[in-house]
C-alpha cells in the first residue's frame, strides 16, 4: 500500500509537533506527526462532528459506549471522552503511528476512559455493542471502504444505537446519505456547514 494516512505502517519521515485547540469550551493538546490525517490541526469536519454530537447530547448514560472508526491520532475520541468522563470510548485505527500518538494524547489530555486499538476497521469481526459510533472516514481510501465503515458500524450498534458520520458534499455526501438510508432504513442530515454534512442513522430494534 502506498504511504497514505490510512497505511498500516507509514514510511514518511517523522515530523512530530504539538497542536493546541479549543473545542466545546475546553482546551486540548495533541501530538501529531507526518503520515497521519490532518497533522497540522484538528480538521473542520472532526470539529463539526464533535460539536454537533455534543449539542444533541448534553449528557449520556454512564453505561453507554462510544466507538470511533478511524480514530487517527485521537482528537474525536479524546474530546468526547473528556466531555463525557463517565462513559467508555474506544477508537479503532489501522495506522500504527496514529495509534501510538493517540495513546500518548489520551494521557496528555487526562482521559483514562479512552482506549485505542490498532485494527483495520474493514476486517473487524465484532465490536462490543455500543450506543454510538462516530466516524470521519478515510475518504482517500475509496467509496467501498467508507461503505464498509457504515456496514461495520451497524453491526456494532446496540438496538436504537446511532451512527454519526461526517463527509464533504464534494467527496460523496449525497451518495453516502443514500447508502446509509439503504443500510439503516433511515438517515437524518443533522447539519451542514462549509460543504460538510453530518449524517445520522439509527439501528432500529
Amino acid at each position: 500500500m502506498s504511504d497514505h494516512y490510512f497505511s498500516e505502517v507509514p514510511n514518511s519521515q517523522h515530523q512530530e509537533q504539538l497542536v493546541e485547540t479549543q473545542i466545546c469550551g475546553k482546551k486540548f493538546s495533541f501530538y501529531t506527526d507526518a503520515g497521519v490525517f490532518s497533522k497540522g490541526r484538528v480538521d473542520f469536519g472532526s470539529r463539526l462532528l464533535i460539536e454537533s454530537f455534543s449539542e444533541r447530547y448534553s449528557s449520556i448514560n454512564s453505561s453507554s459506549t462510544i466507538v470511533e472508526l478511524g480514530s487517527g491520532y485521537g482528537p474525536i475520541s479524546i474530546i468526547l471522552g473528556s466531555l463525557y468522563p463517565s462513559i467508555s470510548v474506544q477508537g479503532y485505527e489501522l495506522n500504527g503511528r496514529a495509534v501510538s500518538l493517540a495513546k500518548q494524547n489520551a494521557r496528555l489530555n487526562q482521559t483514562p476512559n479512552v482506549e485505542f486499538i490498532q485494527q483495520d476497521v474493514t476486517s473487524i469481526d465484532s465490536i462490543p455493542d455500543s450506543q454510538f459510533v462516530l466516524t470521519n472516514p478515510p475518504i482517500r481510501a475509496g467509496k467501498g471502504v467508507i461503505q464498509t465503515f457504515v456496514d461495520k458500524a451497524k453491526d456494532s450498534l446496540a438496538s436504537d444505537g446511532e451512527l454519526w458520520l461526517v463527509i464533504q458534499k464534494k467527496q460523496g455526501a449525497p451518495s453516502m446519505e443514500k447508502y446509509m438510508e439503504s443500510v439503516f432504513d433511515n438517515v437524518e442530515m443533522v447539519t451542514r456547514s462549509k460543504g460538510y454534512w453530518i449524517l445520522r442513522s439509527i439501528r432500529m430494534k
